[in-house]
């Protein structure tokens, strides 16, 4: 169904909120994987063995996750359909990342709540953006 009416100005910031939310993705995980050996030691003893720790495929899940939801941010500015499986891509790296992160990393037994917080918000906007773009080709604002 084709829509005619303009596009409401909230969609835009909805766009342009989630592209900023993905590039700060995209720093978080250059930072990890560029960390230097200096500020990996200045990081409490726990901190440094959860880093040192993190499996190969933990870590291409992060870049999946980040990758693709910036680019899935994009398709939502360029008002393009495709932008809701590159969402999916995106969600499943999360719920990967986060596989490692709640179950396998050990975390949970030493994390205290506030930590989970960012876990947390990435999975749930990670969803938001997949059911977001959906509407959105339903609306007829995705071509």
């Amino acid at each position: 169904m084709e829509h005619n009416e303009k596009t409401p100005i909230w969609y835009w910031i909805v766009a342009g909120l989630a592209l900023l939310w993905n590039i700060m993705g995209l720093v978080a995980f250059f930072m990890q994987v560029t960390m230097s050996e200096e500020t990996l030691s200045a990081m409490p003893p726990a901190d440094q063995v959860m880093y040192e720790n993190i499996p190969t495929w933990a870590t291409i899940a992060f870049a999946v996750a980040v990758i693709a939801g910036t680019i899935g941010s994009i398709g939502l500015l360029l008002r393009k359909k495709w932008a809701h499986p590159i969402f999916l891509l995106s969600l499943i790296g999360v719920i990967i990342q986060q596989i490692h992160i709640f179950f396998i990393s050990g975390i949970m037994k030493t994390a205290e709540a506030p930590s989970m917080v960012m876990p947390a918000m990435i999975l749930l906007i990670a969803i938001l953006l997949l059911f977001f773009s959906k509407k959105m080709i339903r609306q007829g604002w995705l071509h």
